[in-house]
């Protein structure tokens, strides 16, 4: 695959608003961090009443990629590391937050973190990105 390939046609399985089956993910910047709030319905469980980790692992990165595509960054994850800290229930209101820890280069390190409202983690993740250039003319950076 090109570079080019990399381009958002809306269907995106976290954010994508042409996806009837995703998970609708929608960012908020602050010009530092990105923040999205979500409840997963049972469709997203694994174990009953537990959301499946790979699910929570989509968040978390969605969230990094998406804090750099905010920033004006074309990027795409090249290793992700996450760390599960307790169960995340099916239909409780979760909030996934991601900053930026280091440029160098091309290499970008973020972290996110999933939490509860009441702010204790579910789960964290770090993952290094390799950009790509910058965010395409008339790419979405709308996640």
């Amino acid at each position: 695959m090109e570079t080019a390939d990399f381009l958002d046609d809306g269907m995106c399985f976290a954010c994508g608003p042409r996806n009837p089956h995703g998970l609708g993910l929608r960012f908020r910047f602050d010009g530092r961090e990105v923040a999205a709030d979500i409840t997963f319905e049972k469709t997203f469980q694994g174990y009953r009443g537990v959301v499946h980790g790979g699910l929570l692992s989509t968040v978390l990165d969605e969230a990094m990629v998406t804090l750099l595509n905010r920033m004006g960054e074309h990027a795409v994850t090249a290793e992700l590391t996450v760390r599960f800290l307790a169960p995340a229930g099916i239909g409780e209101p979760f909030r996934v937050t991601a900053g930026l820890v280091e440029r160098r280069g091309r290499i970008r390190k973020l972290e996110a973190r999933l939490a509860r409202t009441d702010g204790t983690e579910v789960a964290r993740a770090r993952s290094t990105c390799i950009r790509l250039g910058p965010l395409p003319a008339g790419a979405s950076d709308r996640s």
